[in-house]
């Protein structure tokens, strides 16, 4: 039975299959265990692209649900005829592969003569005197006094900020901390907080919080885990518009917000403890497992349940998309790669779901997201042209 389905996918895929064979395939297949036939490929890669192939086009002729296998927690997809299209992207061990094994540093990644690497560790530190310290070509170790810390780089993607003996009292200063496009970093401040910058992002802080609450300002997208204090209360501020800003207020928890400026939302994830928001007349309590979605144009705030996955997989080394439409995905590739997007044609009414690991080349993820047949993708140096 087993070679008799290899051969039969085989001839899928070079458009010989009869009828009587291909009915027996999708029988097969509506019935089938994923690992029951010795798929037709030479390497890991080759194999998984065979199976979504596959598994595309049959399911372009069958209106069924398409689940994830069985190694995989990710809801069931499904593709469909109508004018809202959800492809898949993401059925076997390759598309689930960063929630499988540790994702690799993005400096091991081997570049392609012409392609487009992942991002990596890379920022831009800011000092109180306006003095910029480009983060990846500095050593490690001390890097500069602050006020009454020192900034120490303690690794290739970590900047630690501590306290110092000083005589007298010191003013306190401010630091912000850049992303690039392309670049992500993170930050342990004075008290003990970490905090995970994404692409497009930046965090200006106090190098130490001597007063009674620790306020910090955000610009795009960050991880939080805030260093308990009951006396100290945490404060981030995202400006939202030119004359309103937002405010998550915490003790000690984790979440995650993503606030980047050409986002027509702005989002508040709890994963531990409770944060409290505010903005203008909008307020919000969030518990763990729900997200506060700040709609920019109206001011209106939703409070609803989180895919508390989907909100950190940045952090954790993938994308996941959840039926995210095309325009969100290319937005994700556009910061992490530092490519141009633009469209030819219109493809407003297509989504995706699925994962794939973020330290893959842009060419591997632009030909994944191709599979689903939902879009293609046309390369010139780096910008990328998404057509239907």
């Amino acid at each position: 039975m087993k070679d008799n389905i290899s051969q039969l996918i085989e001839k899928y895929l070079d458009g010989t299959i009869t009828p009587a064979e291909e009915k027996t395939l999708m029988d097969w297949y509506q019935h089938r265990n994923q690992t029951d036939a010795e798929w037709p490929s030479d390497t890991v890669d080759e194999e998984e692209t065979v199976r979504l192939r596959m598994l595309v086009r049959l399911h372009q002729q069958m209106e069924v649900p398409i689940a994830a296998p069985k190694t995989s927690r990710r809801i069931v997809y499904y593709l469909s005829a109508a004018a809202s299209v959800i492809v898949l992207l993401g059925i076997a061990a390759y598309f689930i592969y960063p929630r499988l094994h540790p994702a690799p540093k993005p400096a091991a990644i081997a570049q392609v003569t012409g392609d487009i690497g992942p991002g990596g560790n890379k920022a831009i530190l800011t000092l109180d005197n306006g003095d910029k310290v480009v983060l990846e070509d500095a050593k490690n170790g001390m890097i500069s006094q602050q006020g009454n810390a020192a900034v120490n780089k303690t690794d290739s993607a970590n900047l630690l900020y501590n306290n110092i003996a000083t005589e007298g009292t010191t003013a306190v200063v401010y630091n912000t901390v850049s992303t690039p496009y392309g670049g992500q970093y993170q930050v342990t401040l004075q008290d003990g907080t970490k905090v995970w910058l994404n692409a497009g992002s930046s965090l200006r802080f106090p190098t130490t919080f001597p007063g009674n609450e620790r306020q910090v300002q955000l610009s795009g997208e960050a991880y939080f885990e805030v260093a308990k204090d009951k006396a100290k209360p945490f404060l981030v501020t995202v400006n939202t518009t030119a004359d309103k800003s937002m405010t998550v207020q915490v003790l000690g928890t984790h979440f995650n917000i993503n606030a980047y400026p050409d986002e027509q939302h702005h989002i508040t994830t709890l994963l531990e403890g409770a944060v409290k928001i505010n903005y203008g007349e909008a307020n919000g309590l969030l518990v763990p497992g729900k997200e506060a979605v700040l709609h920019k144009v109206s001011g209106k705030m939703d409070i609803k349940e989180a895919d508390t996955e989907e909100a950190v997989a940045w952090k954790n080394g993938y994308f996941l998309f959840n039926n995210d439409k095309i325009e969100n995905i290319m937005r994700q590739i556009s910061r992490w790669y530092n490519v141009e997007i633009t469209y030819q044609g219109d493809v407003s009414k297509k989504a995706i779901g699925g994962s794939l690991s973020r330290y893959k080349n842009v060419s591997e993820i632009l030909r994944m997201l191709e599979l689903t047949g939902a879009v293609h993708f046309k390369t010139e140096g780096r910008r990328i042209t998404v057509m239907p």
